[in-house]
């Protein structure tokens, strides 16, 4: 057994009991705790992805961009309490969108005061920031909403965790012990087909347990929760592929060595950043998770 997989199978099974504690005894305040958590994730993520496009050469305001990424997300956790005041928001998911929009332009509008001299890196910087916001700022935003503005809270986001997180250790597991057929992708030619494949699995079984496990979370069948599984954990394959598209390019193998055996913020969570606005977005749809009778 390797040392990576020893501090996988340490983290996995340490964390995940002390995560299922943490959340039972600190859901107060709208899971305000984790909130907090997943502000951290969002700074965190923010100063990887500024570093992986500093290693282009691509020069962006780190600290501005960390600033506007929780500044959203604050809003998007509060919006239960002013919400009303805004007649163009008349939903969290509504000034979701709206605090998203507002959030782009304000990412690129400090390039209009640009030097003279800068004018020839202003293009690929202006996309390179609005791609941070978007892929940090929005996507951290919308796991705060999940932990805090659905009418259940501490449902939906078990729900959320368990399939990205059963996606991510089954894909590892069959794709340690039954990848063969590796380098099907060019951009993480370690992932195999197998893996990928156990990675839906965990998604799907975490549905499953789901569905019995939370009986009143309002989801109208195993089949419509299921389906939100299989999404789930096509997003988490996508969040994951598109993470290491970014490392491939920076040339470097981790976004950085924050974690023992997984690399960096970025490498630990891109999944849950990716998946997140399609969770609430079929959820939303589909009505899942109303208010608890």
């Amino acid at each position: 057994m390797t040392k990576n997989t020893v501090q996988r199978l340490l983290i996995f099974f340490l964390g995940v009991p002390l995560f299922i504690l943490f959340e039972l005894y600190a859901s107060f305040g709208r899971n305000f705790l984790l909130v907090l958590v997943a502000m951290g994730i969002q700074v965190g993520s923010i100063y990887e992805t500024v570093g992986l496009f500093g290693k282009k050469g691509i020069k962006l305001h780190r600290v501005y961009l960390a600033a506007l990424s929780l500044l959203s997300s604050s809003l998007v956790y509060l919006s239960p309490l002013y919400g009303h005041l805004l007649p163009a928001a008349k939903s969290p998911l509504e000034l979701l969108l709206l605090v998203s929009f507002l959030g782009s332009l304000a990412a690129v509008a400090p390039f209009a005061f640009s030097k003279k001299e800068d004018f020839d890196s202003l293009l690929p910087r202006m996309a390179a920031s609005l791609f941070c916001y978007f892929y940090c700022g929005i996507l951290g935003a919308c796991l705060v909403y999940i932990g805090s503005c659905f009418p259940q809270h501490s449902n939906p986001l078990f729900i959320f965790l368990l399939m990205t997180s059963g996606n991510d250790s089954l894909a590892w597991l069959i794709g340690v012990s039954f990848g063969r057929k590796r380098g099907v992708v060019a951009v993480s030619p370690n992932k195999s087909l197998a893996g990928f494949v156990g990675g839906l699995a965990g998604s799907l079984l975490a549905a499953l347990v789901s569905y019995y496990l939370f009986p009143r979370a309002g989801v109208s069948s195993l089949a419509s929760l299921l389906f939100l599984g299989l999404c789930v954990g096509i997003a988490v394959i996508l969040g994951d592929l598109v993470e290491s598209a970014l490392k491939r390019s920076a040339g470097v193998k981790d976004s950085s060595s924050l974690i023992p055996g997984r690399g960096g913020i970025l490498d630990s969570f891109d999944s849950l950043l990716f998946s997140a606005p399609l969770f609430i977005a079929i959820a939303s749809i589909w009505g899942f998770f109303p208010p608890l009778g």
